[in-house]
């Protein structure tokens, strides 16, 4: 019999320590000036000449404006982080579940990364019970996993008996597009309650990564949404995933992750209190109805950004109804830079499958994805045109870049401070001289990721032979 034996850390992610998380808009506008300030400065220090003083000043000068290309990003991410109040989009107040409907946390693993999937379902188990009346969780796994492990799970606890449902998909089941990889196992659960008879109006579907870990904040976040937003006419939502759980493991791919949190709290929460998904979605952290699913389905193909999709797809369905959804889901970083850089080209492609196979997906949304992409293979030159400019200082193109420039750079550093602290947090490790750190670590860890998307780029061809590789946490 399988029992708990690893660090029950999830009981330190409490909701009085997520509620004493601080955010003020006033700190990410005083980064901006300080980004801005500084490149006025070096201008002036300089000494700006418009007229180059050779044919490689030229190239040089002109070079910059493939720093332009971080524009999109940064100006969304602006707008998350001035519009809102940050306050209002993290505090939960401690309540119990009030009204009619089942939370169904659904786990999707390929069965490999057993102690992860035990970690998720005890940390459930563990704060779940505290605040909801009626749950459960599914396991959706392939046939071929070890099912004494699976089945185990549901002799964790004396709760786990109840609330606890192994799926197994069976090897030979197929969906008319011939969905694969994570989304074929999504579609047969979907296709299973719909056997089952579940009450799709009153059931809510809340997915989860085979390493996520829920907190306290997590539960009630899921119940807060549900009574309040629901209401609203908001029918599924997300918010900041942190990677907290091993941090420093690897200390690079923990300090990378950084701009993943501080990118949910600044873009993904925009898109959330716009009501609509615009930059997709990610696959866990995602609360929606029941029927949502229903009526959009998983059948996607052999399309690798299944989330991103799906989020896409709310829109057309539904008016308005994503929202944001308080309280963290807390995940882990890839614990080596190669699969850093593996999961980096996982989600370049799946990107790059919508863009390329996708006839449904509108104009509009193509034009978002591409210029994220654009963004993202913007990292590798502008770091090197940085480090040149470090080495042979030219002068910016225009004055007028030198503020432009000066806010990408603000926008950038304050994302990587932000997340940092977002990921640190709920360890009680929130340190000012860690975030230094890794900004003084950006010019390393943004090496890192400006090489994943080019590595993705020119394996995406022979890309259908190595299919969804599973990243080791």
């Amino acid at each position: 019999m399988w029992r708990i034996t690893t660090t029950v850390f999830w009981e330190n992610y409490t909701l009085k320590r997520h509620n004493k998380l601080n955010c003020s808009r006033l700190e990410y506008i005083i980064f901006v000036v300080a980004g801005i300030g500084v490149s006025i400065l070096f201008l002036h220090l300089g000494g700006y000449q418009f007229t180059p003083r050779s044919f490689l000043d030229g190239i040089l000068i002109n070079l910059k404006y493939v720093w332009l290309l971080y524009s999109p990003v940064a100006v969304v991410a602006c707008l998350g982080l001035t519009i809102y109040r940050p306050e209002k989009g993290i505090v939960l107040k401690r309540c119990i579940q009030k009204e009619d409907y089942k939370v169904i946390f659904q786990i999707v693993t390929r069965g490999f990364n057993t102690e992860a999937v035990k970690r998720s379902v005890s940390s459930i188990l563990y704060w779940a019970p505290k605040y909801l009346k009626s749950y459960e969780i599914w396991v959706i796994t392939e046939e071929d996993v070890d099912k004494d492990f699976f089945e185990s799970l549901k002799e964790l606890n004396g709760e786990a008996e109840k609330k606890v449902k192994v799926i197994y998909v069976p090897r030979d089941y197929e969906t008319p597009n011939n969905t694969k990889y994570k989304a074929r196992a999504l579609n047969y659960a979907l296709e299973l309650r719909r056997k089952m008879k579940y009450d799709l109006e009153k059931t809510w579907i809340y997915i989860m990564d085979e390493e996520s870990i829920v907190g306290e904040d997590t539960i009630l976040g899921i119940i807060d949404f549900i009574e309040k937003e629901g209401k609203k006419g908001k029918l599924a939502g997300q918010g900041i995933i942190v990677y907290s759980n091993f941090w420093g493991k690897n200390i690079l791919t923990s300090l990378g992750d950084s701009i993943r949190a501080g990118d949910d709290l600044s873009r993904f929460r925009f898109q959330g209190e716009y009501g609509k998904v615009l930059i997709g979605v990610h696959g866990s952290h995602l609360l929606y109805r029941a029927d949502v699913e229903d009526r959009i389905g998983w059948d996607f193909g052999e399309i690798r950004a299944e989330d991103a999709l799906f989020g896409i797809l709310i829109n057309k369905y539904f008016n308005k109804a994503y929202g944001w959804l308080k309280g963290k889901l807390y995940e882990q970083s890839p614990f080596s830079v190669k699969d850093y850089i593996k999961q980096r080209r996982r989600w370049f492609w799946g990107i790059l499958d919508i863009i390329v196979i996708r006839k449904d997906v509108g104009l509009i949304y193509k034009i978002i994805f591409l210029l994220h992409i654009l963004s993202w293979l913007s990292t590798m030159p502008s770091i090197t045109v940085a480090y040149i400019n470090v080495l042979y200082p030219t002068p910016v193109p225009h004055p007028f870049l030198a503020v432009l420039f000066g806010f990408l750079k603000g926008t950038l550093v304050y994302t990587y401070w932000k997340g940092c602290q977002l990921n640190l947090h709920p360890l009680g490790k929130d340190s000012k001289w860690l975030r230094v750190v890794n900004i003084l670590a950006i010019p390393v860890v943004a090496v890192i990721e400006g090489v994943a998307p080019w590595y993705a780029l020119l394996t995406y061809k022979s890309s259908k032979n190595i299919g969804y590789e599973v990243i080791k946490k």
